[in-house]
């Protein structure tokens, strides 16, 4: 019997034995498969961004005040995106957007005007130049530190719209990198055999002592009566002084000191070779009587080299009245610059009145009816319908990235620069110098600042432009 036991005993010894020879990589139940009994996580998923809460402002109207008619009627490209925009913002938010054309002076009474009866005009207003001051100081508009996420301004854009201050109160999609510069006869040019403006961009020589010798050469008694009837230079000395103050990196106002700068270095600078070209050089043909006119209409009879000015005036001033060939550059570098600087005085800007309901959605509305994706396409088209060839489009677009504005300094609406005007428009006769005549006018001009920004305002309506836009 027991050795029948062990027989069975040494048979099952070898079954077993076989089994674990024939599966030595299969595991023991004891030690399940690193895949059995487990189960697979999902994959993870994409974090989605926040969607934003649904605001539904029932059939709301949101009013948008200009001074101009501004809705999109045409069928332009541009015309058709607003509309296009338009309908997604008032399906969006369930409002309607209509735009009301208020005239330009009294856009800023009207503002207060309604403002102290609790009963805003507009949701979203277009404040015109040197309106600002007295609207913020007055309490008149919605700060919107709070609301600035949303409205797609840049950083630096945002650091503007406090205008100096730590609130911000303004809403503007971009600066333009260039908005003024100098118009040139290539005629002209070429027959003193002188290098134009462009070639002495290009080589890095367009600075104000090549613009002062262009000027000089280019100045030239043609009938031999013994006065000049060819003039290198011709503009308003109030807009020159602006273009040759910033192109040297000056300013005729500091907003983060509230301090006036004309007798700043730059400045002071900026003034002298104004005063020269007056009196020393003697190459500005002088005016006949409109300072604001006179000077473009001798550019287009070809009878001015050089003609600094604004990119808003080619449509009205020269396209189709001048008759020679013409280019546009920046204002030349001054010595104490190190870009081609453009001037930026006015204060023009989209504002949310105070007691406007739901600010941050007018915000965000603004920003989604702001063609922020297609303005520099857009500004390219238009340019290239009214400059004459691509290197002055490409100047104006700053294509080579040499230009930009110089912030910090808008003075529009502070009484200021009627002062310095007082000054430059002596220049014209030689009656006083920069120095005499700027050590006369700080003072006042620096009082007025201090008036406007204490909140004391004038009756009458302050009308002084700051430069364009």
């Amino acid at each position: 019997m027991k050795a029948k036991l062990s027989l069975l005993f040494l048979a099952l010894l070898l079954v077993l034995a076989a089994c674990s020879g024939n599966n030595a990589a299969t595991p023991q139940p004891s030690d399940p498969p690193e895949n059995e009994n487990k189960t697979e996580a999902p994959p993870a998923e994409e974090e989605k961004e926040p969607e934003e809460p649904e605001v539904n402002l029932g059939g709301r109207e949101v009013r948008i005040s200009q001074w101009w008619d501004a809705e999109p009627k045409g069928d332009s490209v541009a015309d058709e995106l607003a509309r296009e925009r338009i309908a997604n913002v008032e399906k969006k938010y369930n409002v309607k957007i209509s735009y009301l054309n208020t005239e330009y002076w009294s856009t800023s009474e009207k503002l207060s005007a309604s403002v102290m009866a609790n009963d805003p005009f507009a949701e979203i207003v277009r404040v015109p130049d040197g309106f600002i001051w007295g609207l913020m100081n007055g309490g008149f508009l919605t700060p919107l530190n709070d609301y600035t996420a949303a409205s797609r301004m840049s950083d630096e854009m945002i650091e503007a719209m406090k205008f100096g201050g730590d609130t911000v109160y303004g809403l503007e999609g971009w600066f333009n990198d260039n908005e003024s510069g100098v118009y040139y006869n290539k005629r002209l040019f070429k027959e003193a055999g002188l290098k134009n403006p462009q070639e002495l961009m290009e080589e890095d020589n367009w600075n104000w002592a090549a613009m002062v010798d262009a000027a000089k050469k280019l100045t030239v008694d043609n009938n031999g009566d013994g006065k000049p009837d060819q003039y290198g230079l011709a503009g308003a000395h109030y807009v020159m002084s602006e273009m040759m103050i910033a192109s040297n990196g000056g300013r005729i106002y500091d907003e983060s000191t509230s301090k006036v700068m004309f007798d700043a270095p730059e400045s002071m600078e900026a003034l002298n070779l104004l005063h020269s070209l007056y009196n020393e050089h003697k190459v500005v043909k002088e005016n006949e009587g409109n300072d604001w006119e006179d000077p473009a209409k001798y550019f287009a009879e070809g009878i001015i080299a050089m003609y600094p000015g604004g990119l808003w005036e080619i449509e009205g001033r020269i396209v189709d009245k001048m008759k020679d060939e013409w280019g546009y550059v920046y204002f030349p570098k001054g010595p104490k610059a190190d870009a081609y600087l453009d001037r930026l005085g006015g204060t023009e800007t989209v504002v949310i009145p105070k007691g406007v309901k739901d600010p941050e959605v007018m915000v965000k509305i603004w920003a989604e009816l702001t063609d922020f994706d297609n303005w520099e396409e857009n500004r390219r088209l238009s340019l290239e319908n009214i400059l004459p060839d691509e290197t002055s489009v490409a100047n104006a677009m700053n294509d080579n990235g040499e230009a930009r504005r110089v912030f910090g300094g808008r003075f529009g609406g502070l009484g200021i620069k009627d002062h310095l005007d007082s000054v430059t428009e002596k220049f014209l006769t030689g009656e006083t110098t920069p120095a005499t005549g700027i050590a006369q006018v700080v003072g006042p001009a620096q009082a007025a600042v201090e008036k406007v920004l204490s909140g004391e305002i004038d009756d009458e309506k302050e009308e002084e432009a700051g430069g364009e836009g």
